[in-house]
């Protein structure tokens, strides 16, 4: 008998070893299996093949195979492996991660050609199919419960005795294809520089806002795709698979795209129709998806915290991506007008190399320069500047974005009378007002209660909103400019993707004069009719205790800029603040963003932060803080073991406690970029967690909260 080696979705360290019951055909590497685990069974993946069953040990057979074929081929199987090491993952949630794309088998269908000929071979399933109507695995499981049904059926397919119902492919292409759009130098020099490449190339595309980064893109994932291959994009929300999907769809006849607003029915069709599959768009996640024949890879946004995944094994996707691409051999684009630091570093060190595209398509003689207006003597959310020159837009038939990153009516409620602030009972915050609803949120854990009606400390019916969000400023637009059509664009409203694509459509039909909204509204969207944009409150993120808020700030802020002017017509920028004279407000001006991005790096370089330092953080949470405390602190000490490392810590995190739980980090440098992650392993291994307590593993952070 054989015995296998299997990486259970657990946070347990290392493989467990099965027994491989013949029955179940040939084993093979990459292929998941459902295995008992303490007091039930769980999923796995297949990692190693042995002969030979240890000594002296009973191992416990393999329950069910599910199936047929390896889900990764063998290059793929070393890239999550090398992935796992570097973020410090257990094996289990390491596959866990990569294979949660596989785990929607619910709503796959079976159908029965012939329940005579099945009654023969498979009574038991015979007595499920009564009939030709297609089931569901999830009816099929209600029904009967062979301890091997995946692979029943899988086998009974595989005789036909059973079909697969396939389903329809998500995107069909357009009718009607767009003229070719003539490209600027710029873009043909970048487009042959991509058609060129061969072996594993990675590319930083640094373009300003509407020069024209995407039909770039799209040229040469045309190129790769002639040549047999295909292409995956990384978009870092979904908010912007709408655009991307439009554009895909006019030039490729079999697009798929990949998010998490997807139902399980239509993940399933992705699956299913991936081998014919040309073009593969979607976020972080679709890059698990075993796409066939990868020729390129496209990262847009690449600087974008949306690609660096918090829950679960802490991966940066854009990281990722550039493995991925060296582990297969092929080029990689990473594409932004506010490169990441890391990304810039890598482009002037040469090991990226840098495509610019430095002038917009539509490119006026008067480039956009941000206005900037002093809020410190204006009453009330929108100043009269901003406010008549949104008049002005209306009247010239043109539209208005307004960026506030923060929904809700305000941030908090305070009485005016004893100062108290409605605080979450399970994390370091204060509750966030929706009026319209009546209620208290807390933006971190979900907590929800009934907005109160007078202080709960003092009594006092002398509650006010403190700050504004989304819905007061909808609430002000509503009162001073009642012609104005607008919709709202943040997570409150946008509950679902086709509500995105339907305000999104709108907007682009100039249905709407104006979209308020969050960040999700000012990447990488391209409206030509947008002639002026807002930015409500400018100062939230400024000072945030993080060193990379600067930079995010500063990356928001051109992103926002680079809204408004794309079409004929120059475009305008205010900026509302309380800090006018802050150093970051200078250099929002796109023509700076060069200069800007390298007297950071110059700086990070003096101070030793990151890139010039590797970091890993590691989060201990527990109902009590001072079990939290605890662990952390002998985590710490095992630390201070390794030589040439700085350990900080254990202290309170920035956000003390979340979703009730009391948390400790503790900070680990490596100047020398050499120790980091790999000599944390065996610390990580050898110290245990006490009961109770919860370790996060984060290398390379980017959110110090």
């Amino acid at each position: 008998m054989l015995c296998i080696e299997v990486a259970v979705f657990s946070p347990l360290p290392g493989c467990f070893s099965y027994s491989w019951p013949p029955e179940f055909g040939e084993p093979a590497v990459g292929i998941r299996v459902q295995v008992p685990f303490g007091k039930g069974t769980r999923i796995g993946v297949v990692l190693r093949l042995s002969d030979t069953l240890p000594d002296s040990v009973e191992l416990k057979p393999v329950a069910d195979r599910l199936d047929v074929s390896p889900l990764y081929d063998a290059s793929r199987i070393q890239w999550v492996e090398r992935v796992r090491r570097y973020y410090l993952a257990s094996s289990g949630d390491a596959w866990q991660t990569a294979l949660a794309w596989a785990a929607h088998d619910q709503v796959r269908a079976f159908r029965c050609p012939d329940v005579a000929v099945l009654a023969k071979a498979a009574p038991a399933l015979a007595a499920v199919f009564t009939s030709r109507r297609a089931l569901s695995l999830k009816t099929i499981a209600a029904r009967i419960e062979p301890c091997a049904l995946r692979h029943c059926l899988n086998t009974a397919c595989q005789a036909g005795l059973l079909e697969e119902v396939l389903h329809e492919p998500l995107l069909q292409q357009n009718e009607s294809i767009p003229a070719a759009l003539t490209l600027t130098d710029a873009q043909a020099s970048a487009v042959q520089m991509l058609v060129d490449a061969r072996g594993f190339q990675p590319f930083l595309l640094f373009g300003r806002t509407g020069s024209g980064k995407t039909e770039v893109y799209l040229r040469a994932a045309s190129e790769s795709i002639r040549r047999g291959g295909r292409v995956l994009v990384l978009v870092p929300e979904i908010g912007l698979t709408p655009m991307w999907i439009a554009r895909l769809q006019s030039r490729f006849a079999r697009v798929a795209v990949w998010h998490s607003a997807l139902t399980e029915r239509d993940r399933l069709a992705v699956r299913q129709h991936l081998a014919q599959t040309d073009i593969l768009i979607g976020t972080r996640s679709a890059l698990f998806l075993p796409l066939p024949d990868l020729a390129m890879i496209v990262v847009d946004e690449e600087h974008d915290g949306s690609f660096k995944q918090q829950d679960g094994m802490a991966y940066s996707a854009r990281d990722m991506a550039v493995l991925l691409a060296q582990q297969l051999d092929i080029p990689i684009v990473l594409g932004s007008a506010t490169p990441s630091l890391e990304s810039w570093r890598q482009a002037l060190a040469g090991l990226y190399q840098r495509i610019d595209l430095p002038s917009r398509i539509a490119d006026h003689t008067q480039q956009i320069k941000p206005e900037i207006i002093d809020m410190r003597a204006v009453d009330g959310p929108v100043s009269p500047a901003l406010l008549a020159a949104m008049q002005q837009t209306l009247a010239a038939g043109d539209q208005t974005i307004l960026f506030l990153n923060r929904r809700g009516y305000s941030p908090s409620l305070q009485c005016t009378a004893c100062g108290d602030v409605p605080q979450c009972p399970a994390c370091s915050l204060s509750l966030t007002l929706h009026r319209r609803a009546g209620q208290l949120r807390c933006h971190s854990c979900g907590f929800i209660r009934r907005a109160p009606r007078s202080c709960e400390c003092c009594g006092e019916a002398a509650l006010m909103p403190m700050g504004e969000g989304t819905e007061r400023i909808e609430e002000w637009l509503q009162q001073h400019i009642p012609d104005l059509r607008f919709s709202r664009f943040d997570r409150d409203v946008v509950t679902s993707h086709a509500r995105l694509s339907e305000i999104l459509a709108a907007f682009e039909r100039r249905e709407l004069d104006c979209l308020l909204g969050t960040q999700m509204l000012v990447k990488g969207h391209d409206f030509p009719h947008v002639t002026l944009v807002g930015v409500v409150n400018a100062d939230q993120g400024m000072n945030m205790p993080d060193f990379r808020a600067g930079e995010r700030w500063w990356q928001q802020m051109t992103q926002v800029t680079g809204r408004a002017g794309r079409g004929e017509k120059a475009g305008r920028m205010l900026i509302q603040t309380r800090m006018p004279d802050a150093a970051w407000l200078q250099r929002i001006a796109e023509a700076q963003a060069e200069a800007t991005m390298t007297a950071e790096l110059e700086l990070r370089e003096m101070l030793q932060y990151p890139p010039f330092a590797r970091w890993v953080r590691v989060v201990f949470s527990a109902m009590r803080a001072e079990r939290a405390d605890q662990a952390a602190a002998a985590f710490a000490e095992s630390c201070r073991a390794i030589s040439e490392l700085m350990v900080s810590g254990p202290m309170p995190c920035a956000m003390e406690r979340l979703a009730g739980r009391f948390r400790f980090e503790v900070l680990l440098r490596d100047t020398t970029r050499q120790l980091l992650p790999w000599k944390l392993l065996p610390v990580l291994d050898s110290l245990k967690v006490p009961s109770g307590v919860r370790r996060r593993v984060d290398v390379d952070p980017q959110d110090m909260m």
